[in-house]
């Protein structure tokens, strides 16, 4: 049952963290591209989407850790794995640093750093796919 229940938040967690890379990076991208800044309402939506995938990869952490631990007894699982669990970090790192950035621009009434947020979508998306592939990989 709680293999069950972890897989289950897990999947949920990846979904969600997903969504909002994509839906976050497209509402960007699409600002960015008519060198227009959000207005307030579309700022507070991006500065949520980031909690709420902040919060997903915490989960997703808690829950992965929970499942190695459970089915494979630690993290010494394979190379692949290993892969994706730096690709992980280094993904939830960058979220809490685009979090602390977001969150002091808003502060300040001041628009996000568009490099900053540039690098950090595109490093996302790439991190995503690393850990993807380690995960699809690790677990053929």
């Amino acid at each position: 049952m709680s293999l069950i229940f972890l897989k289950f938040f897990h999947y949920l967690a990846i979904i969600f963290a997903g969504g909002v890379l994509v839906g976050g990076g497209l509402i960007q991208s699409i600002f960015t591209r008519s060198n227009q800044v959000p207005d307030k309402t579309v700022g507070k939506v991006l500065k949520i989407l980031g909690y709420l995938g902040l919060a997903s990869l915490i989960i997703l952490w808690i829950t992965g850790i929970l499942l190695s631990n459970l089915i494979y007894g630690g993290f010494a699982i394979n190379t692949a794995f290993t892969i994706k669990i730096i690709g992980a970090a280094i993904l939830l790192i960058l979220s809490f640093i685009v979090n602390i950035h977001v969150y002091n621009s808003s502060k300040n009434n001041e628009p996000p750093n568009k490099s900053i947020m540039k690098f950090a979508t595109m490093s996302g998306r790439g991190l995503i796919i690393v850990v993807l592939l380690g995960a699809a990989i690790a677990f053929n």
